[in-house]
């Protein structure tokens, strides 16, 4: 990646139903209105720092079997709150695509590629 290069960040339809049907649900049960904004607000940007520095982040292990390389990166709000935000790069492209918003405390074999 050459300096000042930047990455467009495309989220998948599995990232945001996962979002919007397990995510938020949880988030709006556990925590006031402000809270969840400012919890929506810094995860949005956890995602946007990927335009900037895509190749940060983990493997994921349990995607290793397809062809593409998965990587994480841990987005931990409260010690209850905890979520990888899984994506992988397309370089030819120029593009980052997040496939997962995964909770930590979930069976990892439910992780979305």
């Amino acid at each position: 990646m050459a300096d000042g290069e930047r990455y467009e960040i495309v989220i998948t339809r599995s990232a945001i139903l996962r979002y919007q049907d397990e995510i938020l649900p949880y988030l709006q049960r556990n925590f006031t209105s402000q809270r969840v904004f400012e919890i929506d607000s810094n995860l949005i940007g956890q995602v946007f720092s990927l335009e900037s520095n895509p190749n940060r982040g983990s493997v994921e292990k349990y995607l290793r079997k397809d062809s593409r390389v998965f990587r994480y990166i841990l987005f931990r709000e409260t010690k209850l709150f905890e979520l990888k935000i899984v994506f992988f790069i397309q370089d030819q492209s120029n593009k980052v695509f997040v496939t997962d918003f995964f909770p930590t405390k979930m069976n990892p074999t439910r992780i979305k590629s």
